[in-house]
């Protein structure tokens, strides 16, 4: 019945930003009588608060023909089709000071159900029976409410009664501004987007052929051969543009050294002059003429320039577009620079850690550096000084036996002490091989998968989600920023941890139901969600989704920024039970002048 709305009905709910509307209005419809038309009838109210059911005298808007989906004004409405408010008569709240009615007239005898969404993040109550595990407090993680078999219970729930945030269709709002390749947003963007790919920097490219004889028939052995081939020259013309670059930006340095040595030999010439004299020297061994040199040298230039603030990692990793970047020059300059100098320390955090051997491609100017970085990327905090810092060093001031200890993993551990090999994420009544949101198949082999509902996490090519953990400067300890933007509805990540049960004291998601329940634990291993701060206005939001018949608490963007922190609303509960102040520092914020010191942080 939603899909069945007329569009006027949608197009209010769009912009009143409220999806959960129609599964409302299908609801109420249902419960209507069939022999009629109905009418949904459209007014709207003035009040001093936002938040206020009620208001002055009601102003009368229109009604829209539920049957043929037609505006039926203002003016034109007869007694027939505005009915006072009676038992044939509903409301649904809108989410703003307009509400909607519908006139029970007619019945769409097609069911409807509505979909609820809810993932819960709970401090579960203390108990003396019970031994709390050693533990690090979490970041601020969820919200809303009381648990609903113990209403006395303090917990920490997200609770969201909203479906998953959903994608802007085509040709609605307004389209984002495209940036030129000149741009410095899109060479900064671009350096981040190769950094989190699959491309593999290497020097050796030797063997660089097909194993088998492509040109026998249209196999699929041939096919894999023919990718595997593509994939391997792909590599290597990435990495001989990499290779190019260095050389020619390490060309530039020589250049400004043989100008200062032609100066230094002969103290008559001029700048201008010995420049001359070292430019008609490179011509001799290049065979180029000057002119030509000269050109390439503004570019060479700017791959110098890069490297300067950005380091190499910058230049090795800088996409297609730094050619024309680098030619036309239209935003070089301390802005660009300054933005470079930012994420110098971010990006070799980044490099070193996804590719380890990127620094072997420095070997062709005789410079080896080992690398800084190692580990997980995530074991890295980028920190407003400029310098990477180990996650551990964050929280020296616990004072943890055996200090700070946090394994990174992609996928829930079973805790078999507390439910052996049964997970409690698996729901029976849920079809292992159908997505209960878009009702196409699942599978784990990405040839055989059709559901597209988070491919970033489910059914897909994964790659390493393009976000770092970073050193706040407001007091909430670490958080996390992405590198890429995460359109709205995307997947950021997986919450990943401990599935256990009956820890007390310490934040846990809670999933499951009354019948199942279950929790996430995150105090010795998850992911980077683990760190993801709270805000009065997040632009993310924690949600349920059935995988292959399980359960899975995820992070879904509501329109996320690179280089924006990334925050989910821990809602009232989480609040209720702490004696701090909220630091989200947003003109909204619901809990800044709350009592207690201290404040949020991981």
């Amino acid at each position: 019945m939603v899909s069945s709305l007329p569009p006027l009905a949608v197009e209010l709910c769009d912009i009143l930003h409220n999806p959960v509307f129609p599964a409302q209005l299908a609801s109420a419809i249902q419960g209507s009588p069939n022999d009629k038309v109905l009418y949904l009838r459209i007014e709207a109210s003035l009040t001093t608060d936002a938040r206020s059911t009620s208001g002055n005298e009601k102003l009368q808007l229109g009604c829209i023909n539920l049957r043929n989906g037609t505006l039926v004004p203002a003016q034109s409405l007869t007694p027939e089709c505005t009915p006072d408010p009676g038992e044939n008569e509903g409301e649904v709240e809108a989410g703003s000071d307009s509400t909607f009615h519908f006139t029970r007239d007619d019945h769409d005898p097609r069911p409807c159900k509505r979909h609820k969404t809810v993932s819960g993040l709970r401090l579960p109550h203390s108990s003396s029976s019970q031994t709390s595990k050693p533990h690090v407090s979490q970041h601020n993680q969820a919200i809303d409410g009381s648990a609903p078999d113990n209403p006395s219970k303090s917990i920490r729930q997200v609770h969201s009664d909203t479906r998953f945030p959903q994608r802007a269709k085509p040709g609605q709002g307004l389209e984002p501004p495209v940036l030129e390749p000149t741009s410095s947003d899109k060479l900064i963007s671009g350096i981040w987007r190769q950094v989190y790919s699959s491309v593999q920097m290497s020097r050796d490219f030797s063997n660089v052929k097909p194993t088998i004889n492509i040109r026998s028939g249209a196999s699929l052995e041939l096919f894999k051969s023919v990718n595997a081939l593509c994939l391997q020259y792909y590599n290597r013309s990435q990495s001989s543009r990499a290779l190019e670059m260095i050389v020619q930006a390490f060309w530039v340095e020589c250049f400004e050294a043989r100008t200062a040595v032609l100066r230094y030999e002969k103290p008559i010439l001029s700048k201008t002059e010995a420049r001359m004299i070292a430019v008609r020297e490179a011509c001799i061994v290049l065979n180029w003429k000057e002119k030509d040199l000269r050109n390439r040298m503004a570019i060479w230039r700017g791959y110098k320039e890069i490297k300067d603030y950005g380091g190499w990692a910058a230049l090795v990793f800088a996409s297609a577009g730094v050619y024309r970047f680098c030619k036309y020059r239209n935003e070089f300059g301390e802005g660009l620079f300054s933005r470079l100098r930012h994420i110098r320390s971010s990006l070799e955090i980044a490099a070193d850690t996804l590719h380890p051997g990127w620094r072997d491609l420095l070997q062709v100017i005789q410079q080896d550096t080992p690398a800084v970085y190692t580990g997980h990327p995530h074991e890295w905090v980028t920190s407003p000084e400029g310098l990477g810092i180990s996650l551990a060093s964050t929280y020296e001031y616990l004072n943890l036996p055996g200090g700070f200890q946090y394994e990174f993993i992609d996928d829930c551990v079973l805790d078999e002490k507390v439910f052996g090999r049964d997970d409690p994420r698996r729901v029976p009544e849920l079809d292992e091989e159908i997505c209960p949101v878009c009702h196409e198949k699942q599978s784990d082999d990405t040839r055989g998968n059709q559901c597209l509902c988070f491919p970033a996490l489910f059914g897909g090519i994964r790659s390493p989600a393009p976000v770092q953990i970073f050193r706040t400067t407001n007091g909430k300890n670490n958080g996390v920023v992405a590198r890429c933007p995460f359109d709205r509805g995307t997947a950021i990540g997986e919450f990943t941890g401990l599935i256990t049960n009956g820890i007390t004291g310490v934040d846990v998601m809670i999933g499951g139901s009354k019948e199942r329940p279950y929790q996430i634990y995150q105090g010795a291993m998850g992911n980077f969600t683990r760190f993801i701060n709270h805000s009065c206005r997040p632009n993310s939001q924690f949600q349920r989704f059935y995988w292959r018949g399980k359960e899975r608490i995820i992070v879904v963007s509501r329109g996320v920024a690179a280089g924006s922190e990334i925050t989910v609303d821990y809602s009232e509960g989480y609040w209720r039970s702490l004696e701090k102040r909220c630091l989200c520092g947003e003109g909204c914020c619901r809990f800044k002048d709350k009592a207690g010191g201290g404040g949020q942080g991981r």
